[in-house]
């Protein structure tokens, strides 16, 4: 597992992976599927530490809903290929 350097408890509490400490609202993730709702979308990502995350975008703007862990490195099953 890697670790990371960024400081988590120096952005407002759900602004980050707290997993990786990578900020929500930046590059690299993957769009896994979107899904457009009445009152906007639900968009589902993948972060680059492989934590699956539920993003609902609307009026009020991006915030992740969800967040799963990342999948355990050697775990039974098949790990996805992000990086």
């Amino acid at each position: 597992m890697t670790t990371s350097t960024a400081h988590t408890h120096d952005r407002p509490a759900g602004d980050a992976c707290p997993y990786c400490g990578w900020p929500d609202r930046a590059e690299p993730f993957q769009v896994v599927s979107r899904h457009g709702t009445a009152a906007g979308h639900t968009v589902w990502t993948r972060c680059g530490c492989g934590s699956l995350q539920m993003r609902v975008v609307d009026a009020c703007g991006m915030r992740v809903a969800s967040r799963s862990r990342p999948a355990a490195e050697g775990a039974a099953g098949v790990r996805c290929g992000v990086v």
